[in-house]
């Protein structure tokens, strides 16, 4: 037994050095790309070098967690391919170590490696993708608004707005508004639970206003009111992040508001599902592509499964994104456009499994 987990972790190495080989290859082709079309923007806006450069630092997030599942793929395919041709397989099936018993061992290195991957795109991507939509806009982010843990603040002539959420579809809650005098004190604050950009005004909705005189405070307020000028669209599009960035948390908060509001929340509900249908395709698409591993080994071999690793990737990605914008599209549920792909995958990779009598 103690014999047998040491083929395991030999397993483990082979395959965790091979996918972050994988990844390297990918996440350099990928910010390369990125890196030429962003070089186009120097001298433009005020863009330089060092622009670029936090903008490709700011988008490793987002890349490690979205290209994981991929590099996942591929650097199994790349390793386990390298043990199979030295016949490094079958010295191992031949000492007791089965077939099923290999893919556990990578399917348990696939499961960390997508655990970690989810964890940064659930707390440290949804940032970094909000600072990269703002510098994609302007060179300078401090002269548009300041994010921190209380929110984002912008700044509008004598006003300082603080808001808790902002999303896409022009939609902002808990906003607080600060009006200063000319002296620069304050004489009155406002609060809107929520604010929607309608045609050419913000309707505020649940409104409390605290008017500071010399006399005390007065509060006063009403259920719905219309302003002309709160944040401008410009402005708001530059500081919102996709629904596909966001956090599976702040989705899920953000569809609860909508659906409470009567509104249409499935591409939100979309996002959401496939924060947690992407780490699972990952382990899918390995169930299906390992079984290739133990076919007998002819010239062109590795490159064989380099093809193969890439055809089920991007097949994956072809239907899982048909099938997302037709559950947007005609009502589909959100939970079968974001899961469908991954069901159909494994039982596919289920009946390749019985005909190669796996199971």
């Amino acid at each position: 037994m103690k014999l047998v987990r040491q083929y395991d972790g030999y397993l483990a190495r082979v395959v965790l050095v091979s996918t972050l080989l994988a990844f390297g290859v990918l996440f350099a082709i990928d910010s390369t790309i990125d890196l030429i079309n962003d070089l186009e923007s120097v001298g433009k806006r005020g863009f330089g070098v060092r622009h670029v450069l936090l903008m490709l630092l700011l988008g490793m997030p987002q890349r490690l967690y979205d290209l994981m599942p991929a590099s996942l793929l591929l650097g199994t395919l790349l390793g386990l391919g390298h043990l199979a041709a030295r016949n490094e397989l079958e010295a191992l099936r031949s000492v007791g170590v089965g077939r099923l018993r290999i893919l556990g061992s990578v399917l348990a290195v696939g499961t960390v490696l997508l655990a970690f991957s989810m964890l940064v795109g659930e707390t440290i991507a949804p940032t970094t993708e909000g600072y990269l939509r703002s510098l994609n806009k302007t060179s300078d982010l401090h002269k548009i608004s300041i994010r921190s843990r209380h929110g984002l603040w912008t700044r509008d002539g004598h006003r300082f707005i603080n808001v808790k959420q902002i999303f896409t579809d022009y939609r902002m809650t808990d906003v607080w508004v600060y009006e200063m005098d000319a002296e620069q004190r304050l004489k009155r604050v406002s609060f809107a639970k929520t604010a929607v950009y309608e045609g050419d005004s913000w309707r505020l909705s649940q409104v409390r206003h605290s008017l500071i005189t010399e006399h005390g405070v007065q509060i006063s307020a009403s259920q719905e009111e219309s302003w002309p000028r709160l944040i401008t669209p410009e402005l708001f599009n530059v500081v919102t992040v996709k629904p596909e960035h966001m956090a599976a948390a702040k989705l899920g908060i953000y569809i609860d508001y909508l659906e409470q509001n009567g509104l249409n929340s499935q591409r939100y509900q979309l996002a959401f599902y496939n924060r947690f249908a992407v780490p699972l395709s990952g382990l899918a698409m390995l169930l299906l592509a390992v079984p290739f591993v133990f076919r007998p080994v002819r010239s062109g071999g590795q490159g064989q499964r380099m093809a193969l690793g890439i055809g089920i990737a991007v097949a994956y990605n072809l239907l899982s994104r048909m099938l997302g914008n037709a559950s947007v599209v005609y009502g589909v549920p959100a939970f079968l456009g974001a899961f469908f792909p991954v069901v159909l995958v494994i039982v596919i990779a289920y009946i390749a499994y019985r005909k190669m009598a796996w199971i």
